[in-house]
């Protein structure tokens, strides 16, 4: 616990710059949601969310968020190894977090259908309690593997996937992947490959899908900030 604390203050140092508390404290006054909600945050994935059993590696960046969101509860829903439409399922017939701030990262496990990652993205949001607006879509990553960088069979549909996240939701979406991409280490040989190939650089993930702790530590870090930053 006492290493992930560690990483929960020092990880994350290409992006983002200061603490969450930082940012809301010399930001300009965001303008709140007039939802009168929880600002309670309910996060829903897969093992990018909830992490790996047994490995300590791969702790899910929803953990680390519990670390750092100061007052605020955080409902860890879905489970490794699910498609979006399996977190979706979950999260529609759940009505104890609708009125909560809710994150979805889904489509780890399916990332290539991105139809059917936009119908359970839509079908979460709008199980959500009536004008409740304050949701955060977080975009899909590719792998560290040869269909999945650049060039690759799978690339191209991954990086549209997120562009059309993007138009779709604008400030409710977080392009999570180039958010990461951005944070190598350019004096790291292993980093700068895969910078050049546009994935997840290596010293942020355990193995060739899932991030490390300092990977989702700058998750988490970024997902609070953007919380903060929006008065939710």
């Amino acid at each position: 616990m006492g290493a992930l604390a560690s990483l929960v203050l020092g990880a994350c140092g290409g992006g983002g710059g200061g603490s969450a508390f930082e940012t809301a404290a010399t930001a300009p006054a965001p303008q709140a949601s007039a939802f009168a909600g929880s600002s309670n945050i309910a996060a829903w994935g897969d093992s990018h969310t909830t992490g790996l059993p047994g490995r300590a590696d791969v702790p899910g960046y929803a953990a680390l968020l519990r670390q750092i969101a100061t007052g605020r509860q955080v409902f860890v829903g879905g489970s490794a190894g699910l498609t979006s439409t399996q977190i979706a399922n979950l999260q529609a017939a759940d009505n104890a977090h609708d009125n909560w701030v809710n994150v979805f990262w889904y489509g780890g496990n399916n990332q290539t259908q991105a139809a059917t990652i936009k119908a359970d993205l839509a079908r979460s949001i709008a199980s959500l309690a009536p004008g409740n607006d304050r949701y955060l879509v977080l975009g899909v990553t590719n792998q560290a593997t040869p269909a999945e960088r650049r060039g690759g069979r799978d690339y191209g549909d991954i990086v549209q996937l997120n562009a059309d996240l993007a138009a779709q939701y604008g400030d409710r979406f977080f392009d999570v992947r180039t958010h990461l991409v951005g944070l190598f280490d350019p004096v790291n040989p292993l980093d700068v490959v895969d910078h050049g190939d546009d994935v997840v650089p290596a010293s942020l993930r355990a193995d060739g899908v899932h991030l490390n702790a300092a990977g989702y530590t700058a998750v988490a870090r970024r997902v609070l900030e953007i919380i903060v930053a929006k008065g939710w």
